[in-house]
């Protein structure tokens, strides 16, 4: 039981970084499955830039955090 809540104490303190993370890796198992000719894309997600925009907001999360750490101590 100890294991789920280090668990769960991770994911609260890194959850903004885990939701890009997801959402980048299910963008990616799209864009893969699409090449695979199994489904077909519409034409605005083939024009959407994930992976900017995962960056982005990496960069912006830690920028937020370095700041909230400096205000701190």
């Amino acid at each position: 039981m100890g294991f789920e809540i280090k668990v769960v104490q991770v994911l609260q303190k890194a959850w903004l970084e885990f939701t890009v993370c997801c959402s980048s890796m299910v963008y990616i198992i799209v864009r893969i499955v699409a090449d695979v000719n199994k489904i077909n894309l519409p034409t605005w997600f083939e024009n959407f830039d994930m992976p900017t925009i995962s960056l982005f907001l990496i960069v912006f999360i830690l920028l937020y955090r370095s700041e909230e750490k400096c205000d701190k101590g």
